[in-house]
């Protein structure tokens, strides 16, 4: 079961948003290198897609942040905006650790929960539909994102990236919930 998962996330990251993995794809360490699981393929994909969707969910919190009118609602943007930024921060660490480079594969893709420059521009241009467009495009952003990091905590085997993997889908479950008594679905 866990090598269909892992072919699967590969599948969705290399050829689901149409994009390309460039540079050299990581060996498994030998032992003795003072890491206790691989890092390979697999925590490289999901890492990368991580970060990049991250990436894009920040410029959305921060619009909402600043022009929800709900104020429960900016609050919550805040606050997953501030998760995203430490999440982002400890992925690329992950890559650091395993001394890889980050690629951004996924520029201007368009994959499900991953905010779109063009989504964000059409929100700030939504006027007194700002919430209501803003909560739909955070709803799918956590959604989306949670079936990601799921998948990954399932098939990775770098124990530092599967920790990740599961706090981050609580992260997203959480702030889900927080969503729904914010704007009911």
């Amino acid at each position: 079961m866990t090598v269909i998962i892992r072919c699967v996330l590969l599948c969705l990251v290399l050829t689901g948003c149409g994009g390309k993995v460039t540079g050299p794809v990581p060996e498994t360490p030998a032992s003795g290198t003072g890491q206790s699981t691989p890092f390979g393929p697999t925590e490289r994909a999901f890492v990368e897609l991580a970060i990049a969707t991250g990436d894009q969910a920040v410029k959305l919190l921060d619009a909402g942040a600043k022009n929800a009118a709900q104020p429960e609602l900016r609050r919550l943007a805040g606050d997953v905006g501030a998760a995203r930024r430490a999440e982002v921060v400890e992925l690329h660490g992950l890559l650091r650790t395993a001394a890889i480079e980050y690629v951004d594969n996924h520029k201007g893709h368009d994959m499900p929960g991953m905010p779109t420059d063009e989504e964000i521009s059409l929100l700030q241009a939504s006027g007194p539909q700002f919430d209501a467009v803003f909560a739909r495009l955070l709803r799918a952003h956590l959604d989306e994102s949670a079936t990601v990091v799921r998948s990954a905590a399932q098939s990775v085997s770098d124990e530092p990236t599967r920790a990740l993997a599961r706090r981050m889908e609580a992260d997203r479950i959480e702030f889900g919930k927080r969503l729904g008594a914010v704007v009911p679905v």
